[in-house]
């Protein structure tokens, strides 16, 4: 009975693991430019590492300290920002 009740409670603890989710590896290959309305954000060309959309390269914008090279994480793949136009 002991075993029966331990095999349960690690096949829920498996695919308790399994429904986590959080997001996508992204790794930023260009800086475009800088947007918001003080400057604040960056937009960037990332290339998808995992996924569906795998070795595609999207337009995104970002915050912080973002330098090509760096791996960040995607909650989608699906959105793509506006090019930066200049006025």
């Amino acid at each position: 009975m002991a075993d029966n009740n331990e095999q349960v409670q690690t096949q829920n603890h498996v695919e308790h693991t399994e429904k986590h989710f959080d997001g996508f590896i992204a790794e930023i290959v260009d800086i475009v430019g800088r947007t918001g309305i003080y400057g604040e954000a960056l937009q960037i060309m990332c290339k998808i590492l995992e996924g569906n959309d795998k070795g595609r390269v999207i337009r995104r914008n970002a915050v912080g300290r973002e330098k090509i090279g760096d791996k960040i994480r995607l909650p989608d793949t699906t959105r793509e920002m506006k090019q930066i136009k200049a006025k």
